[in-house]
């Protein structure tokens, strides 16, 4: 394994790089000399051709020009002083200073994309770099702005490229990939991403950055902004997501059909011939999977559990892993739709999870399916290693002791199982008569007391140095097991 390469300070370049968010420049000069040293040639032999035809310069004096700009004193030098990384052992660091006088040329190795806003500081460092090329040939700073700042960002003039925006990108923000027939089912499909696309998600990203503690006007300002970019570019994808939640958090009706828009816009970009995968593990596939579980939540809101449904099924068929958690509420849905054998073919996928909601839901379909014993030992199960249960069951926040946090160290997410499981728990002819009854049996709230002291004890234990604790853990498991055993 060959040895990291020696990385020589230079201090003036970082600082300009730093200005410019291209830090990372540095790394590769130190890494890849030669291949960065040539490919900063080639842009300013690009630099140079366009200033020639812009101030009718020969080329000779053109690149010396171009050089003076870069704080060199002719071609001559600039060019000798690229060349004397050619002859560098791998792994040898940069000669000490040699990237310091490149500071100046930092500019040149960016390379804009088309339809992206450039930073600030990039823009003041292309029209200053323009003005300056402008003074020493004596040529309108607007025609070396046009010419030679805009032609090397991409653009037909410095005024578009200064009003350049992800807004008025042209061309499509998405695309769909569809892999090779031999990685079809390892990786699945996945949807790809324009540079404007990107900008305009990193600008949601920023604004929606603690939305949850956001005041009302400030959550208006982000829901406007949203609002223009869907009217600027209405195929946002990202956008109509955000768009989405705003109204679903709100309660607005409105939310779904911002839901079944983005979904089928989403939709419409994968090839009709596609049946593998969708998977969770691209990332850009996400937004895709969050828009149907956005649809999910909202049907099953207004009641359309036909919908609801449907899309769970699909976002488990679309990715097995099923990072969302929709395998813990399928089960919920089927039961609000009296189909108990559907349910009870769901929980398959819940075979590897013992406890905690996973158990609840068992208790559930097992009730419906009029199995007393596998109810009883699940709902013990659920509720022993989930004590916050009971204040579900009971619908009293006040059911736990006050120094009890209703967890045994994994904390699942109630708010969803809240969300779906209240409807089925109302639903469901006597489920909730009989879970209040297994809640108030003598031997049930004892093995509670008892399980709670050893929990609070065994995490006492764990906070103290020089406390004993190893085996505590399996200790609390096969106590769980036991008291399942003595209420089932």
């Amino acid at each position: 394994m060959s040895a990291p390469a020696k990385y020589t300070p230079s201090p003036s370049y970082d600082r300009a790089a730093q200005e410019l968010d291209i830090a990372v420049e540095a790394f590769w000069f130190n890494t890849q000399p030669f291949a960065r040293a040539a490919r900063l040639e080639s842009r300013i032999k690009m630099a140079t051709k366009l200033l020639a035809k812009v101030a009718n310069l020969p080329r000779s004096k053109a690149l010396d020009t171009m050089s003076q700009a870069l704080r060199f004193q002719s071609w001559h030098h600039l060019s000798k002083h690229l060349a004397r990384v050619e002859g560098l052992a791998e792994q040898e660091p940069l000669p000490a200073g040699w990237l310091d006088a490149l500071s100046a040329a930092a500019l040149l190795t960016i390379e804009a994309e088309d339809d992206v806003a450039l930073p600030g500081p990039v823009l003041d460092g292309f029209e200053s770099f323009g003005r300056t090329l402008s003074m020493l040939t004596d040529t309108p700073a607007a025609r070396v702005l046009d010419g030679v700042s805009a032609a090397m960002c991409g653009g037909r003039s410095w005024s578009e490229v200064r009003e350049r925006s992800p807004l008025k990108a042209t061309e499509p923000l998405y695309h769909f990939r569809v892999p090779g027939v031999d990685d079809a089912r390892s990786i699945g499909g996945w949807f790809g991403t324009s540079p404007a696309c990107q900008q305009l998600a990193d600008q949601l990203t920023e604004l929606q950055d603690g939305y949850g503690d956001f005041t009302a006007s400030q959550k208006k300002r982000v829901r406007a902004w949203v609002e223009a970019a869907l009217v600027a570019q209405p195929g946002f994808l990202d956008g109509g997501l955000a768009l989405g939640w705003m109204q679903w958090d709100a309660k607005e009706p409105e939310a779904r059909v911002t839901a079944d828009r983005y979904v089928l816009m989403a939709e419409s970009l994968i090839p009709k011939s596609f049946k593998g995968r969708i998977l969770w593990g691209h990332l850009e596939n996400r937004t895709f999977h969050r828009l149907h579980w956005l649809r999910l939540s909202v049907s099953h809101w207004y009641g359309d559990l036909t919908t609801a449904t449907k899309t769970a099924r699909k976002l488990l068929r679309l990715n097995p892993n099923d990072n969302l958690g929709v395998r813990y509420v399928l089960p919920l849905l089927l039961l609000q739709q009296e189909d108990v054998a559907a349910a009870n073919r769901s929980l398959s996928a819940l075979r590897a999870e013992p406890d905690l909601v996973p158990s609840a839901l068992r208790a559930f379909v097992q009730f419906a399916a009029g199995d007393a014993e596998a109810f009883r030992v699940n709902l013990a199960r659920a509720l022993f290693t989930l004590p916050a249960l009971r204040m579900f069951l009971l619908n009293d926040p006040r059911a736990l002791p006050a120094d009890d946090t209703g967890y045994r160290g994994v904390q699942p997410d109630m708010s969803t199982f809240s969300e779906f499981a209240w409807p089925t728990y109302h639903s469901v002819p006597g489920l909730m008569v009989a879970c209040q009854a297994f809640l108030a049996e003598p031997e049930v709230r004892q093995c509670e007391q008892e399980l709670r002291k050893t929990w609070y004890e065994f995490r006492a234990g764990r906070r103290q140095p020089g406390i004993q604790t190893l085996g505590a853990l399996d200790g609390w498991h096969r106590l769980v097991d036991a008291c399942v055993m003595r209420v089932a």
